[in-house]
């Protein structure tokens, strides 16, 4: 223990003192948040342009009930700009409604009326308030429409076969998981991203250093070694979770989302539940490292291998963000797959089954300790002749 106590603090003497491993640790999780914001005012931009939309209309003259009735749904009708096309085209404006000089005639024979939408379906951003333009229209059609029947005698209800009704049993935890699918995965990559220049600088970077030789003529087991190695790999992996978990429960309370109609608030118990369940997931991650960084013959192969391998955990956690999953025992012991399904239930506030979480942290467990057995019996002399 006390050998295994000074390679401990060695290596984590050594990696607090690299700018590099200790900016991967801390900064990298506050991407998370960071981008929850930006999504945060892309998603009130688009509620501010369908809640009160700004249209430049051409050819209002034309239409003047159409251009009364588009003021009283809160339209706010502007003048057209010179060149409608390039305006779109160029990102001025988002759409150009214009109305041709046969509206009215059209109108009045009972034929329907031209409108042209002038538009970029390709602009995300013009996506809103092209859906709420056209959504306008097409109630105005219906109106239109029901009048014409109601003046032949003819009850509009006819033309409704099928009356639709939606009943949301969603829970708000429900609603609030589909904002925050992107949390789990942040995590998940925080326990990774945390190691990875440190599980390289002391196995691979300690090779090219000229400084592995000198370790391993002391008198200590491989083994201690690469738990120590280990060890060290993970605890910069575990703050990395830390300030992930730590960024996401000050930044998601501090964002005015009832400003767009959410209520988003991280509970205690899922910040909580978020930190136990990652927890083995670091430990493989450091064990996974330090294993590639044992066998790479240089830092850039094990910088090169490590950017590879983050992607392993990555895919089961976007397959679940895409298609959720129920819990079952198998599929929770699957490591990266099982935390990415359990993870989910928690943000949407259901209940997780005790055994489904201890086969998923069992199974970490084994994986990371099989993981440093592989890595201690390849740690050693043959390092010195690779």
């Amino acid at each position: 223990m006390s050998a295994f106590a000074v390679v401990f603090k060695k290596e984590c003497v050594d990696n607090l003192r690299d700018r590099r491993a200790l900016s991967t640790a801390l900064l990298m999780p506050l991407l998370g948040p960071l981008m929850l914001v930006g999504v945060f005012f892309a998603i009130k931009d688009a509620e501010e342009k369908s809640r009160a939309p700004q249209i430049p209309v051409v050819g209002a003259e034309h239409a003047p009930e159409l251009v009364r009735w588009l003021g009283q749904q809160g339209v706010e009708i502007q003048a057209p700009p010179a060149d409608p096309e390039a305006a779109v085209r160029d990102g001025k404006v988002d759409v150009v409604l214009r109305l041709d000089a046969s509206f009215g005639e059209a109108l009045r024979a009972g034929a329907p009326a031209p409108v042209a939408i002038v538009c970029d379906p390709s602009r995300h951003n013009a996506a809103p308030l092209l859906g709420r333009t056209e959504g306008l229209l097409r109630q105005y059609g219906q109106t239109i429409g029901a009048l014409r029947l109601m003046v032949r005698g003819v009850d509009p209800l006819l033309v409704n076969a099928i009356a639709v009704e939606r009943i949301d049993v969603g829970s708000k935890d429900a609603k609030k998981a589909l904002l925050l699918a992107s949390l789990p995965l942040f995590l998940l990559m925080a326990c990774f991203l945390g190691g990875t220049y440190v599980a390289i600088d002391v196995t691979a970077g300690e090779r090219e250093r000229g400084t592995l030789e000198p370790l391993l003529l002391n008198p200590v087991s491989p083994r201690v070694l690469v738990l120590a190695k280990t060890a060290a790999t993970a605890l910069f992996g575990l703050a990395s979770l830390a300030v992930g978990l730590a960024a996401f429960a000050v930044v998601v309370p501090s964002i005015p989302f009832e400003q767009i109609g959410l209520d988003l608030r991280l509970a205690p118990r899922v910040v909580v539940g978020y930190a136990a369940l990652f927890l083995p997931t670091a430990l493989v991650a450091a064990a996974l490292q330090v294993l590639v960084g044992v066998i790479s013959k240089n830092t850039k192969t094990a910088q090169a291998s490590l950017g590879f391998i983050i992607l392993v955990p990555v895919l089961p956690g976007v397959i679940v963000s895409l298609f959720p999953q129920q819990p079952s025992l198998l599929s929770c012991a699957v490591p990266f797959l099982g935390e990415s399904i359990l993870a989910m239930r928690l943000l949407r506030g259901e209940e997780i089954e005790v055994l489904h979480w201890l086969a998923n942290a069992g199974a970490q467990m084994l994986l990371a300790g099989v993981l440093t057995m592989v890595a201690a019996r390849l740690f050693g002399a043959r390092m010195l002749s690779g």
